[in-house]
């Protein structure tokens, strides 16, 4: 690719995740449903991360900021990035109090190397072009001993839309790959990493009948151990999560 084919898809890239921003919602307006399920999911991460007080977090395409503010809360010290500054100073007015939020781009992060304990890749690494060059520029920023955690849709099955607008085929959601374990743990080895562990969450036939809305007084334990029982039931889970380790 030259220089200049690759300036027009950055530039491509750059200017449909600034619009991205502006439609993202408040977790507080979500749909109940959504809430409650976006909220388990969280909360699963963020235990399963095990921070201490004082760790270094880094989210990176932090959308809402949501997960950030919940890291923050556990005690980490938190930076988040997003590409559009609309975005990261919406993230920023929502959770004033969750750590620092800039503008940064995966592929060249504005951080030191080897200055972080954890990168987070939520909902990220199936958006990207480049996921190889992505996970290498997180390997980067992540101390020896550093983990990398990856959650993405589980086996999604990436449906085409004919655009109105320019009358190409584009996928839903802008889901540019599917994952599953064996994918997505083959691309974190290339990149150097040790997988470590794997957790599937938010069984999709749970989903369905709003299961997470309508179970939302029940201690997140409980949550989860139903989630699990169905995830092994019917090997339906909506996400698979992977955290894995950069070498010392």
């Amino acid at each position: 690719m030259s220089d200049s084919e690759h300036s027009i898809k950055l530039a491509d890239y750059r200017f449909h995740y600034g619009a991205d921003a502006e439609v993202i919602v408040d977790p507080d307006r979500l749909d109940p449903a959504r809430y409650e399920s976006e909220k388990r999911r969280i909360e699963a991460l963020v235990r399963w991360l095990r921070l201490w007080r004082t760790a270094r977090v880094l989210d990176v395409g932090c959308g809402s900021g949501w997960f950030a503010d919940k890291c923050a809360t556990a005690g980490a010290t938190v930076w988040a990035t997003d590409l559009s500054f609309r975005g990261v100073r919406d993230a920023r007015n929502r959770f004033r109090k969750a750590g620092c939020f800039q503008v940064g781009d995966v592929y060249n992060l504005p951080y030191a190397d080897g200055c972080f304990d954890f990168v987070l890749l939520s909902e990220v690494l199936e958006h990207l072009e480049d996921v190889d060059r992505a996970v290498g520029e997180v390997g980067r920023v992540l101390r020896g001993g550093g983990r990398i955690l990856v959650s993405v849709p589980n086996r999604e099955k990436i449906i085409q839309h004919l655009c109105i607008h320019c009358n190409k085929f584009t996928p839903a959601n802008a889901h540019l790959h599917s994952f599953d374990e064996a994918s997505l743990s083959a691309r974190l080895r290339a990149s150097g990493f040790t997988q470590q562990e794997q957790l599937f969450l938010n069984n999709k036939l749970l989903e369905l009948v709003r299961f997470p809305a309508r179970s939302a007084w029940l201690p997140h334990r409980c949550w989860q151990l139903v989630d699990r029982v169905f995830n092994a039931a019917t090997k339906k889970p909506g996400f698979l999560c992977v955290m894995a380790e950069k070498p010392e």
